[in-house]
């Protein structure tokens, strides 16, 4: 049996908990951030955990919980821009950044097989930080409700993003299973979304029974958020790019309404923009010895990160003839060109780096999770889609003015199906560069993969990541596999 399936079999409260033990160490240790008072930063142990869980013990794993919410985060701002043409890697010292990811074949046993391990990991601690709430003792049933809420919507985030970067593959999903069972099924990739809505929802029911307070302290990131009722609106912004995700990738005409819905009762407002566009919830940093640093931000000199050549070209002008403020604040022109195989960068991604000198790294800089910016954006896509068009040429406006400087746009009401997602498509871009993988998903979800820039013959565009051979050989499949065989 492999280790990574081990990973994803090893879930259950049965026989999960004890392999949990050795994983909350580095977790927790990673998780004594600034303004976090946790009085023992060790893990918790597996009799603590298996038997009747104390509050400080759960209070503890709540922590981790938190912590790994940002696992893979690095690796797939890298990849997934990459792979949409946001940005490239042209260190030089690994050959896949300039080939395989770019112009293939895709390596199930490495860099396509990526972003897995880490997600999975994350649900497992999850699974056993549920179990242990119905046997804790020192918490109420308000608390527990709070706490089963916060946890089951990291959950339902970790599933969509396993979807998302999977496509139709498939995943499993029912990973909370014995380690003596077989390995989980694979699931579509419409039926991992719709698993991921039907978990934030019942998230948010637990959320309105939670009463009014957590019974953990919040790592930094979540400031504004760290109640059951302000949490419950950072859960409805999830639910409702969820729901987008499902009405554009699988066709659910009824997500939609559902979107609408959910985005209503979201942390969305229009009030004192433009400094509301950046109020929301972050993977939080520090940079502190020891503890977690932003994974993207590095110095103007390095030959790393560049932004695509694409985003200077097509960027939109202010009425004042400079470009659109969202790439003048988040980019920067490195002091040469870096050519690589065949690739060029000149500007380079500095959006994480010192505000008052761009040259210089931020290891402290969050990075945007869910943010007013992005909320609007959604919105101007739920109110086109639900018969509001008026509403979304608004929504367009308030982010192209506020955030980008730009002149509101030319559409109408009128306007095709075609130029709302094109102008739609293009705030995503500026407004989320280098923070998701946004071009990519994006470019997938409408059928546009065909319209990013191929800058090599050969080059391609690859449509999804793969199922890591260990999965596939723990299945007896042949890798690469999918939920066909």
């Amino acid at each position: 049996m492999t280790a990574m399936t081990r990973l994803i079999r090893s879930s259950s409260p049965r026989h999960g908990i004890r392999r949990m033990a050795v994983a909350f160490v580095g977790v927790l240790a990673l998780a004594s951030c600034r303004d976090l008072d946790v009085q023992n930063v060790n893990a918790p142990t597996a009799d603590a955990l298996t038997g009747s869980p104390s509050r400080s013990t759960l209070e503890r794993t709540a922590i981790g919980v938190q912590a790994e919410a940002r696992n893979d985060l690095g690796g797939e701002i890298e990849a997934w821009g990459i792979y949409g043409r946001e940005g490239y890697n042209l260190l030089g010292n690994d050959p896949r950044e300039t080939g395989e990811q770019i112009s293939g074949p895709q390596d199930p046993g490495g860099r396509a097989g990526a972003s897995w391990v880490g997600k999975f990991g994350a649900i497992r601690t999850i699974n056993t930080y549920l179990a242990a709430l119905e046997n804790s003792t020192g918490l109420s049933d308000a608390e527990v409700r709070a706490s089963s809420g916060f946890a089951k919507t990291l959950k339902a985030w970790h599933l969509h993003k396993l979807a998302i970067r999977s496509g139709p593959t498939g995943i499993p999903v029912d990973v909370d299973r014995p380690i003596s069972a077989e390995p989980a099924p694979l699931v579509h990739f419409g039926d991992a979304m719709a698993a991921a809505s039907a978990l934030m929802d019942e998230a948010l029911a637990d959320l309105k029974a939670g009463g009014n307070t957590f019974p953990f302290a919040f790592a930094p990131g979540y400031t504004g958020f760290t109640t059951p009722s302000s949490f419950a609106q950072f859960n409805r912004g999830l639910a409702a790019k969820i729901l987008v995700h499902r009405a554009t990738f699988a066709n659910c005409a009824e997500c939609w309404a559902q979107a609408a819905t959910a985005i209503d009762q979201s942390f969305i407002t229009t009030s004192d923009l433009p400094a509301a566009l950046s109020v929301g919830v972050y993977y939080g940093y520090t940079g502190a010895p020891n503890e977690s640093s932003n994974p993207v931000t590095e110095p103007l000199s390095s030959n790393h990160y560049f932004v695509h050549p694409s985003l200077i070209s097509g960027v939109q002008l202010r009425p004042n003839g400079e470009p659109d403020l969202r790439l003048t604040s988040k980019t920067t022109r490195a002091a040469e060109p870096r050519n690589l195989n065949g690739l060029t960068g000149e500007y380079k991604p500095t959006m994480f780096n010192d505000p008052t000198d761009p040259s210089v790294p931020d290891l402290g800089a969050d990075i945007p999770w869910m943010i007013d910016e992005e909320l609007i954006l959604l919105r101007a896509e739920i109110r086109w889609n639900t018969g509001n068009k008026a509403g979304a040429i608004a929504d367009l406006n308030l982010v192209r003015e506020n955030a980008g400087g730009l002149a509101p746009t030319t559409l109408t009401p009128a306007s095709s199906n075609d130029a709302f997602v094109t102008e739609l498509l293009y705030n995503r871009l500026y407004s989320l560069m280098w923070t998701q993988g946004t071009r990519w998903i994006d470019a997938r979800r409408y059928n546009r993969v065909n319209m990013l820039p191929i800058d090599r013959a050969g080059d391609v565009v690859h449509p999804h990541m793969l199922i890591p051979a260990a999965e596939c050989d723990a299945r007896g499949l042949k890798p690469p596999c999918s939920i066909d065989g």
